[in-house]
């Protein structure tokens, strides 16, 4: 290699040739009673961030996401907006799909609950739930909120109203239905939870789970009668055509859908069980308890984890579409760029509380962060070769010893790999604001070198010379380093910056085989557009 290289490349395992490691995660299924707000965002950009990470693993890496049709509120909102059921969902599904792609979340399946497949799946459930024992008839009466599709007693309303949608009065309704025998499940989940530690993170929202097993587990409702007069929306109940199956039972069906089952065993084989389904706090009963539960019956292998994150307030406020308090993602990302709204939002995330979103606090960090740590970064190491250089990236034999730089030539390099190695551990853990604040230590100290290196010092003095060859190509190389390490994060940017290096965009593999210092050959710059151009505080007044 002609350029510097340490142990680091050489242990880097870009000739090793092991098993492929597959990797499946998903996120929770939309209901499209309205269009996407900036809640919906933090867990597809916190899901997607996790896959693209796998990806530069070199894992085999399928992401499913999509929208859940089936629900009672969907028929309400085409009816209230005069359409039918299927063209408004036709509606929400583009619109949806557009706001995931303006923020370059990279899904590899979108799952519709309205497809063939999907029904083909569900009634496969219902089947083996039924032939289990696990399926009865009997009669319902309680609460129901169609917001959030959950039947509830009269001691969990609050104040009348939904505990999840506290501006909605649930109906009472009284109908027979089919039952799934979650009380039958009760100890065994509970096992399945004590004997893995991870399977619900983090410890917080596994200790409320465990404190809804010792309150006792009831059958839930796994069916809803087509009454007389409505439409029949939603999956038939296999040989009950009068009921359409209830749509949590149906919903958490979808993540089997997205990997061929019940006919495709290759894919299906290949994929499950899934690695992790991201959810949001509100959500725990339905997949930590009834979804294990429903793959008990079905003589099916259980999901590795389900990491449970928090929600965004908005400037302090609950965000809710029954509100109207909310952010359009399209909006922002036309007016920010996704990469800063990815960035923001995965910040400062904890997985162990809830966040907050606001329109001065992205501005700021765009402009604090992004602008003048990480884009003054990729300007001044561009610059400085282009003028020093003329634009050729030095080439720094591994002999070569400055005594006056190697300080801190060694600390930025050690860093480098500190942070490559704890930065993949905090990914692993959930722990994503960790790990963008672990690249950006990196960032900062890039900038600090080259403060301390005084490059356009050494530039002066021709005897300068070879230790101002070691200063440019450390920039550059701690920079070419920080931007693999941040594609997860700012994909777009991640990309840019390679191109001002002169080299080809991240690529699968790359952390396990380019992100080590010396691991790819630097050549020369190429000067582009400033990569974050600084944006006015007073832009936040129209987010």
């Amino acid at each position: 290699m002609s350029i510097e290289q340490t142990d680091d490349a050489s242990s880097s395992g870009a000739a090793d040739t092991p098993e492929t490691i597959h990797y499946y995660l998903t996120t929770a299924i939309d209901y499209p009673n309205g269009v996407p707000h900036i809640g919906h965002a933090l867990e597809k950009a916190v899901a997607d961030i996790v896959a693209r990470y796998h990806r530069l693993l070199g894992h085999d890496t399928h992401f499913s996401m999509g929208i859940d049709e089936n629900s009672l509120h969907v028929l309400t909102a085409a009816n209230e907006h005069g359409v039918k059921p299927q063209q408004w969902v036709e509606t929400l599904d583009l619109a949806f799909r557009q706001a995931w792609e303006k923020l370059n979340i990279s899904y590899d399946y979108w799952i519709r609950t309205t497809t063939e497949a999907h029904k083909q799946a569900s009634q496969e459930m219902f089947r083996r739930a039924q032939a289990n024992g696990d399926i009865y008839k009997s009669t319902y009466s309680g609460w129901y909120c169609p917001n959030c599709n959950t039947f509830y007693t009269s001691e969990e309303l609050v104040g009348g109203c939904c505990p999840n949608h506290p501006s909605l009065s649930p109906e009472w309704l009284h109908e027979e239905n089919y039952f799934f025998a979650l009380s039958r499940y009760g100890e065994r989940l509970q096992a399945h939870i004590e004997e893995h530690p991870d399977f619900i993170v983090p410890a917080s929202r596994k200790a409320e789970v465990l404190g809804l097993l010792r309150q006792g587990l009831r059958d839930f409702s796994v069916s809803r009668l087509v009454r007389p007069g409505t439409e029949d929306w939603g999956i038939p109940v296999p040989g009950d055509p009068q009921h359409v199956i209830y749509v949590w039972f149906d919903a958490l069906t979808n993540y089997l859908t997205a990997v061929g089952f019940p006919d495709d065993t290759t894919c299906f084989e290949t994929y499950w069980p899934a690695n992790a389904h991201v959810i949001g706090k509100d959500i725990t009963r339905f997949h930590c308890l009834y979804w294990p539960a429903m793959l008990f019956s079905a003589g099916l292998p259980l999901p590795k984890q389900i990491p449970v994150h928090g929600f965004f307030t908005l400037e302090g406020q609950r965000i809710s579409k029954t509100l109207g308090n909310v952010i359009d993602p399209v909006g922002l990302v036309d007016k920010v760029g996704a990469d800063a709204v990815r960035f923001y939002m995965a910040r400062n995330l904890s997985f162990a509380s809830d966040g907050d979103f606001s329109r001065l606090g992205l501005i700021r960090h765009y402009n604090e962060e992004l602008g003048n740590d990480l884009g003054n970064l990729l300007n001044r190491v561009v610059s400085m070769i282009k003028r020093y250089r003329q634009g050729i990236i030095p080439i720094v034999p591994v002999s070569a010893t400055l005594s006056a730089l190697s300080t801190y030539n060694d600390e930025l390099r050690n860093l480098a790999r500190e942070v490559r190695t704890q930065t993949a551990a905090a990914l692993d853990n959930w722990e994503i604001g960790g790990a963008l604040n672990t690249v950006w230590s990196l960032v900062r100290r890039t900038n600090q070198y080259i403060e301390q290196s005084e490059p356009w010092h050494l530039a002066k003095d021709p005897t300068q010379s070879q230790a101002l060859d070691t200063v440019l190509y450390s920039a550059a190389e701690a920079t070419r380093i920080s931007a693999i390490l941040l594609a997860p994060f700012i994909p777009t940017s991640s990309d840019r910056i390679m191109a001002q290096l002169g080299l080809p965009p991240v690529r699968a593999g790359a952390w396990e085989h380019e992100a080590v210092w010396g691991g790819v050959a630097l050549h020369n710059v190429v000067p582009g557009p400033l990569l974050f151009p600084r944006l006015d505080p007073e832009l936040a007044t129209t987010l």
